[in-house]
């Protein structure tokens, strides 16, 4: 009978992990180099094959810097990704943006498809998320120290001119999932690279 409970909890820990790795997939968090740079250079065929109408927008609030100086402004998103982004699980400490040591292989992957052949001379917009705890503006703010964290341990290990780089606070406004338990939130938690068209 004790087997059968420990073969039954592995079973489940494997579809339970098999799982999240699928969402993961599919919600574009990238881990390689390689898969940033795929993510950032190819076209989304989801989003082409929509039409206009299909495409639904909302206005948020998000934060930026400008002279050092915290701006606020109001956009029309999409919750559909953008053609050219990634999603990174760029650690920090709970209400920080002090940058877990464990994420600075992924930081590094980041430098360097940045400064790949492919990449090297894109604009690039480095976004910060929360998840829904905490109130709406401490959530901006805290999304954009995230942002402007990744982006300051890029100018420092890599040569990456700092007009290429520019951070956005988003806050919770935009979930990739519904915040309703702790793996959800962890998802939510990210870090979004993509490339500026503007």
């Amino acid at each position: 009978m004790k087997r059968r409970n420990v073969l039954a909890a592995v079973l489940i820990l494997f579809i339970f992990q098999y799982a999240f790795a699928q969402e993961e997939g599919e919600l574009n968090f990238q881990t390689t180099e390689q898969g940033i740079i795929k993510s950032l250079t190819a076209d989304n065929p989801k989003i082409k094959t929509r039409s206009l109408s299909e495409t639904k927008t909302r206005g948020i609030k998000i934060v930026g810097l400008e002279n050092n100086q915290i701006t606020h402004q109001e956009i029309m998103v999409s919750d559909d990704a953008p053609t050219q982004s990634v999603n990174l699980k760029i650690e920090f400490d709970v209400n920080s943006y002090n940058i877990r040591r464990d994420s600075y292989d992924l930081l590094d992957k980041l430098g360097k498809a940045l400064t790949s052949d492919k990449l090297k001379e894109q604009a690039i917009l480095i976004k910060g998320h929360t998840d829904s705890d905490g109130n709406d503006d401490n959530n901006l703010k805290l999304s954009l120290y995230r942002a402007r964290a990744v982006k300051s341990y890029l100018l420092e290990k890599f040569s990456i001119p700092e007009s290429r780089l520019k951070i956005y606070g988003y806050g919770k406004s935009m979930p990739l999932v519904p915040n309703i338990n702790p793996a959800n939130k962890q998802l939510n938690r990210r870090v979004e690279i993509a490339v500026d068209d503007n």
